[in-house]
């Protein structure tokens, strides 16, 4: 029987996993150019996954700040705080990644009830640009979280092994996925019968 993970072991393994779809995006950002891709499918990705992965940056502080760090002795603290303290450096140097999720990506481009594009110009936000300016960021994820790994060594193997073991005892069947044939089906439903709803709007116009 697994022991229960604590609350700090909790909060090491959900920023490894966290880091890791960072990584995984951006890994996807820098690879397009190699495949023979359209420029502005391309484009549309690249902003994409620029945008998942500020959501995904923002998650990984406000998890490192609100459990992580807060579950953390004095003395462990103070064995951290170096090290946070000069990636602290890096990451200050684009404040606005947090508000950019909050405002523009995450939520409904509204703040205070008002239009974010019209009342706010996007390139206002202090938030990486390119590519390379998010690499910088994602490299203080990165190292920040070789440094949590280093101090706690065996949470994050410890919570993956409970969380596989209590899904393995709670197994159950679900219902298959739809198939592209079935979800084609459903589609052409409900255009069919919005395009019917047009038609009886029109009559009644």
């Amino acid at each position: 029987m697994n022991e229960f993970p604590t609350a700090l072991e909790e909060s090491v393994h959900i920023l490894n996993v966290i880091n890791e779809n960072i990584l995984r995006y951006s890994r996807a950002l820098t690879n397009l150019p190699d495949y023979n891709v359209n420029v502005d499918v391309v484009q549309a990705l690249n902003t994409m996954t620029f945008e998942h992965c500020c959501i995904l940056i923002s998650s990984y502080l406000d998890e490192y700040h609100d459990y992580f760090s807060k579950n953390l002795s004095t003395k462990q603290r103070d064995r951290i705080a170096p090290y946070y303290k000069r990636i602290k450096r890096e990451l200050n140097v684009y404040p606005d990644i947090k508000k950019f999720r909050n405002q523009v990506v995450a939520h409904n481009l509204r703040v205070d009830k008002k239009s974010v594009p019209v009342n706010t110009k996007l390139n206002s936000y202090k938030v990486p640009q390119n590519i390379i300016e998010l690499s910088i960021v994602i490299t203080c994820i990165e190292y920040l979280t070789i440094i949590v790994n280093r101090s706690f060594p065996t949470a994050f193997s410890k919570v993956s092994n409970y969380i596989a073991k209590h899904q393995a005892d709670g197994v159950s069947m679900k219902e298959s996925p739809l198939t592209s044939q079935q979800a084609e089906t459903l589609i052409m439903t409900l255009k069919s019968d919005l395009e019917g709803l047009d038609k009886n709007l029109d009559m009644m116009i």
